[in-house]
C-alpha cells in the first residue's frame, strides 16, 4: 500500500481538485493506496470539504486538529499511515510524476527518503523571488550549520515507513521544521536520503508571509541545533 499524506490548512477551493487528482491518478496506476487528509486549524470550510471527500472516495481518510501546524500534521499523518511507502503531497503541490520516479528509485536502492528537490541539478523553481530566497538561505544554513548532504528538505517526499517509524517518533518540532528534522535524523542514523529534481510553481498565495516565516524558521533551527547537540 502507498499512503499519501496531505496537510490542509484553509484550503477551501483547492483541496477538492487536489484530492480528486490524486485519487484518479492512483486508481489509474492500479495500486493499493490511501489518502490521509490532515486538516489543521482551518477557519474556512476545509474541514467540511475534507469530510465530503471521505464520503465520496473510500480511499480518503480525514484527521482534524484545532491547531494550525504543518509539521505536526505531517507527523500525525505518517504515524497513522498503513502503507509501506508514505508520500507527502501539499494541496498546492501534487506531482504524480515525482511519485513514479520516487517509487522507481526506491525499487532500485535502499534509499529511506526521496526528496523532490527544488534546488538539485535539473530542477526548476518558478516561485516568486522571495520564496526562492528563503529556500536558498534555509539550505545554506542547513548545509553549513547541520552538515545536511542533500539540497532541499521541504516539499515533495516519499518515505519508507518501517525504518523511519522510530525516527518520526523521536522528532520534537512541528511547523516548518518537522520534515527538516526528520531528514537530518535520518542522515545521522546512517540511512540513505536521495533526491530527484522537480518543477515547482506557485498555485496560490503563500499561507504565511515572508516576514513571519524567516524569524520562525531561524528560531526553529536554533532550537533544533541545540536538541541535536544534546542528543535529544
Amino acid at each position: 500500500m502507498i499512503s499519501i499524506v496531505m496537510p490542509a490548512h484553509n484550503e477551501e477551493g483547492y483541496l477538492e481538485p487536489a484530492v480528486k487528482l490524486v485519487v484518479t491518478g492512483m486508481r489509474d496506476r492500479a495500486v493499493d493506496f490511501e489518502v490521509i487528509i490532515v486538516e489543521n486549524g482551518s477557519v474556512d470550510n476545509t474541514k467540511i470539504g475534507a469530510a465530503a471527500l471521505s464520503k465520496a472516495f473510500p480511499e480518503v481518510l480525514v484527521q482534524s486538529s484545532p491547531v494550525p501546524d504543518y509539521g505536526r500534521a505531517l507527523k500525525s499523518g505518517f504515524q497513522t499511515a498503513r502503507g509501506e511507502i508514505v508520500v507527502n503531497f501539499d494541496v498546492d503541490l501534487v506531482d504524480l510524476d515525482f511519485l513514479d520516479r520516487a517509487l522507481a528509485s526506491m525499487d532500485e536502492s535502499d534509499v529511506a527518503i526521496v526528496v523532490g528537490s527544488k534546488r538539485s541539478p535539473g530542477a526548476e523553481d518558478r516561485r516568486g523571488a522571495g520564496r526562492r530566497l528563503i529556500t536558498a538561505i534555509f539550505a545554506a544554513v542547513l548545509r553549513l550549520g547541520f552538515g545536511l548532504r542533500i539540497s532541499d528538505t521541504h516539499g515533495l517526499k516519499a518515505l519508507r515507513r518501517e525504518p523511519l517509524v522510530p525516527l518520526v517518533d523521536t522528532c520534537r518540532f512541528g511547523k516548518d521544521i518537522f520534515d527538516t528534522e526528520l531528514i537530518l535524523r535520518t542522515e545521522r542514523a546512517g540511512l540513505v536520503v536521495g533526491e530527484i529534481p522537480v518543477v515547482v510553481s506557485e498555485q496560490r498565495a503563500p499561507r504565511t508571509s515572508i516576514a513571519r516565516r524567516i524569524p520562525h524558521a531561524l528560531i526553529g533551527l536554533v532550537r533544533l541545533r541545540v536538541a541535536l547537540i544534546m542528543g535529544r
